[in-house]
């Protein structure tokens, strides 16, 4: 029963990185609560079924990474303070086995939507986009990029590579039935 209810917690964490996504995409901003939910449901899901996950320094260990990596990255103005809460907090369900591939794929995924934001700059591909949101901004010649898709991209291609909490998917479907 509790593997299941750290597992609800999981589907939590990757609904609320699809708002994250929406929101930095129509805003460019993301919320700081979807951060909040995402490690309080890392502490609950972890403290109900601590055998789904690998040892408890190793998602510490991931968080500390990628919050100096992407408080850096702040720092310079390469990304916002919600893509840097966002980045951390989702480094914890990854822990270091799938962080490599987390970065991997986010900064792939940054590529892109860095090569889109050059594409749509100053050209009006968009009739009448929302005024804040990354298409407006754009399109107006603006350097921006809705990082916390890249992010999302990055925490759903190494949840998947670890196969879901460092266990295959039939052990996962076993727990659920």
């Amino acid at each position: 029963m509790m593997e299941i209810m750290a597992i609800l917690l999981f589907c939590m964490t990757v609904a609320v990185t699809v708002f994250s996504c929406v929101s930095d995409v129509r805003t460019m901003r993301i919320p700081n609560a979807h951060s909040v939910i995402i490690l309080a449901a890392f502490a609950a899901a972890f403290a109900l079924a601590p055998q789904l996950f690998g040892r408890w320094w190793e998602h510490v260990g991931a968080f500390t990474v990628m919050f100096a990596a992407t408080f850096a990255m702040f720092s310079a103005g390469m990304l916002g303070s919600g893509d840097t809460k966002l980045g951390s907090a989702l480094a914890l369900w990854v822990g270091l086995r799938g962080l490599m591939i987390y970065l991997l794929f986010m900064t792939l995924a940054g590529g892109v939507l860095g090569i889109a934001s050059l594409v749509l700059r100053g050209k009006k591909v968009f009739r009448d986009p929302q005024p804040e949101s990354w298409m407006a901004k754009a399109q107006a010649g603006k350097s921006v990029v809705p990082y916390g898709v890249a992010i999302s991209f990055g925490f759903w291609t190494a949840l998947f590579h670890t196969a879901i909490f460092h266990h295959t998917l039939d052990e996962v479907f076993r727990i659920i039935h």
